[in-house]
């Protein structure tokens, strides 16, 4: 215990001393400063990290948009449920790069009390030529949950506008897994993207319910070769893991 103690004490001792890169004139001396220290507060148990949260938060105002976005990423990283506050703010953030990084940090924390944050910035309308690029990382974000209200967020974005939300929101309901998100994935089985009629495909298989056999028995024959192919694939799986061909 004594040995764990002075290593904890040690590594403390090293974040404050690398903080003080947080308030250098460079902004890439800061952004070195937020590495250290996260790199630090890693070596440390999950539940003592929290030290390290008011430490990088001094950068959450940071006049520079990449400071703020590897603090995003950093927070993240450290997976302490203290950040939730800091990204939060950084979800408002005028810079849709630290939008969307914060989306990612907080999948990485995967703590409930993430969900309205989440629920937020899926409805960012920031654009990137067609691409709803912060809505798209939400939806990614969101299939860190394995609750009903993350496949709640998702409906509505499996009829967005932009196909790679679409696509990342059929991707988060497979990884979520709950039977519910079957509902939502059968609205993408005439989507005009193959790409997201696959990932349908890819969705169902992981949630493994038995009503998604007509769904994958429809995109089998899918017009476009390997969509069927993939289709067919999931559709055996399927068959495999609830109980043989009758199904």
């Amino acid at each position: 215990m004594c040995g764990y103690t002075d290593m904890t004490a040690d590594v403390r001792k090293r974040i404050d001393e690398d903080a003080q890169l947080l308030s250098h004139q460079d902004p890439r001396q800061r952004v070195e400063g937020i590495r250290r220290v996260t790199a630090l507060a890693r070596q440390l148990p999950l539940a003592d990290r929290d030290a390290a949260i008011p430490i990088l938060e001094r950068v959450v105002e940071d006049r520079e948009a990449f400071v703020r976005w590897n603090l995003a990423f950093a927070l993240g990283e450290i997976g302490h449920e203290h950040a939730l506050h800091v990204l939060e703010r950084l979800s408002e953030d005028e810079h849709a790069n630290v939008r969307f990084r914060a989306a990612l940090a907080l999948a990485l924390i995967g703590h409930g009390r993430a969900l309205p944050t989440l629920q937020q910035l899926a409805a960012d309308t920031y654009k990137i030529g067609e691409h709803s690029v912060v809505r798209a990382f939400a939806a990614l974000a969101l299939g860190r949950f394995r609750q009903e209200v993350a496949v709640s967020a998702l409906a509505r974005l499996v009829e967005d506008a932009d196909p790679v939300v679409r696509w990342h929101a059929a991707v988060a309901l497979g990884d979520i897994g709950l039977p519910s998100g079957v509902v939502l994935l059968a609205k993408l089985v005439d989507d005009p993207i193959p790409f997201v009629r696959a990932h349908v495909a890819i969705a169902l298989a992981q949630i493994g319910d038995r009503s998604s056999v007509p769904i994958l028995e429809r995109l089998a024959q899918d017009r476009m070769p390997r969509v069927a192919q993939i289709s067919r694939a999931s559709l055996e799986l399927l068959r495999t893991t609830v109980g043989g061909e009758g199904v």
